[in-house]
């Protein structure tokens, strides 16, 4: 803590600085301490000039120039009020925005290439990014990727989550069926337990070398999400990880490819300067290929996130996080000051969002770096029961009739559907096992008749279970 704040306190005491000196130079300073060492004469007397100018410290010099020139005091107080004005509405907006934590319900047997979840990351940059004015105004809004294993009755469950802004709903689930076709997102309707320990994770050095890499055909034997699960798992506590992502401005890339051009440059000049020159090592020439992967790739502010009950248990999933790394690794943050004292993480942890002020050079994060974190296991993953969903999400056919008002009689992935009523007077057999829902679709296919005008309808049913159902579905039950 008492690091953040001297480094705090250092840029106020550099901006101070250069405003006095900015405003010196615009109120003619140098010019005066020149003609008034006109009678010393060449370029001792400048030299005498400026020693005795700077003699006198910086708040003479300051109120010398906002003196003889005012229009320096209009203009930096218009610049200090629009940028409170800017800094006040970013906190407003921040503080208004709305997110929401949906459920990710897979489909048994969805299954992704390392590419497509790549570019189902750089989907949800493009869905999330705002255009630099509106962020300039009011803020980027995030979104977090979950990983959760809850020690619940009546048995563990690992589940998946995402926290989006309330309204992007739709946008973040296309998003995600770029890669998984068939998954659902789900309202969770109870909020998350409350973070008595969290452990954040960041880059070693500079965000142009990898943390991470998703290998292909290490992908496709075994996930890597699938080692997180089992470390999760092997715990035995409740435990999650959050990765808190903003989608960083486009200018950002350009920076991106400025740094790696300077830390190439920087590697050849080393080379010619050595006594016996000789051709770059491997170890350079694997730094440089692998900062060809954060090139040219939208990027994140992230904030990596580790939440458990014990610090113990946050360190053992952490571990597993660090495990494999490539040019870079991952190095452990505590928050025992940040969290622990000034509770800070509470609310980010519970509405999934970024820090308000990333880290610029090691909390950036490339989307071939994500996807080796969050991705759904793979299909015969059986370690840690992994909830998935028994149906594909297929809609139907164009010639389907859409009822313009009512729930219909069943729901596809557009809205409900029903039976045309002329296809209704042939006979309709539904087969199917127990608990499958045939008598749901008896009761729907009967509430949806008692809506038609001049409609009768009879059921007969054995058991008398779906006729009572019937019942009460009619409109004057």
């Amino acid at each position: 803590m008492l690091r953040f704040l001297l480094w705090r306190l250092l840029a106020v005491f550099a901006c101070l600085t250069a405003f006095a000196v900015t405003a010196w130079f615009l109120g003619g300073g140098p010019g005066r301490a020149l003609r008034r060492s006109a009678g010393a004469g060449g370029l001792q007397g400048s030299v005498s000039a400026i020693t005795d100018a700077a003699a006198r410290g910086w708040g003479t010099l300051v109120q010398a120039a906002i003196t003889d020139w005012w229009p320096a005091r209009v203009l930096c107080a218009l610049a200090l009020a629009v940028t409170a004005i800017v800094v006040f509405g970013r906190w407003l907006s921040r503080g208004r925005r709305s997110y929401v934590r949906l459920r990710v319900g897979a489909y048994r047997t969805d299954h992704a290439t390392a590419e497509a979840v790549v570019a189902m990351h750089e989907a949800l940059h493009k869905r999330l990014l705002q255009r630099w004015w509106r962020r300039l105004l009011a803020g980027q809004p995030g979104i977090a990727l979950e990983v959760h294993h809850t020690c619940a009755a009546p048995a563990p469950i690992a589940w998946l989550a995402v926290c989006c802004p309330r309204g992007s709903e739709e946008m973040v689930e296309a998003a995600l069926r770029n890669a998984y076709p068939n998954c659902r997102l789900a309202r969770v309707e109870h909020e998350v337990d409350a973070a008595p320990v969290i452990v954040r994770l960041k880059k070693s050095a500079g965000f142009i070398k990898r943390v991470k890499v998703l290998d292909r055909l290490q992908h496709e034997r075994q996930p890597p999400v699938n080692r997180l699960l089992t470390a999760m798992g092997a715990c035995g506590e409740s435990a999650f990880v959050q990765i808190a992502m903003t989608p960083a401005p486009a200018f950002f890339e350009r920076f991106a490819k400025h740094l790696y051009k300077r830390h190439e440059a920087h590697l050849s000049h080393e080379r010619r300067g050595r006594v016996f020159p000789r051709d770059r090592s491997m170890v350079e020439g694997e730094e440089l290929r692998g900062g060809l992967e954060v090139q040219h790739r939208p990027l994140y502010f992230v904030d990596l996130r580790i939440v458990a009950s014990r610090r113990e248990v946050c360190e053992r999933i952490a571990s597993e996080l660090r495990s494999e790394g490539a040019e870079n690794r991952l190095v452990e943050r505590g928050t025992a000051v940040r969290h622990g004292v000034l509770a800070l993480y509470e609310r980010r942890v519970r509405r999934g969002e970024g820090n308000p002020l990333p880290s610029f050079h090691k909390g950036v994060f490339a989307p071939t770096e994500l996807a080796a974190v969050w991705h759904l296991p793979s299909v015969d993953y059986m370690t840690v029961p992994f909830a998935r969903t028994g149906s594909p999400l297929a809609p139907a056919p164009p010639a389907i009739m859409r009822p313009s008002e009512g729930p219909g009689t069943l729901r596809d992935a557009l809205g409900p559907v029903c039976i045309h009523p002329h296809l209704r007077k042939q006979n309709t057999a539904v087969p199917g096992a127990v608990e499958q829902g045939k008598s749901s679709y008896l009761i729907a296919t009967v509430a949806e008749d008692l809506r038609r005008e001049g409609c009768a309808v009879i059921v007969l049913d054995p058991k008398g279970d779906a006729a009572d159902a019937a019942v009460m579905a009619a409109p004057w039950s």
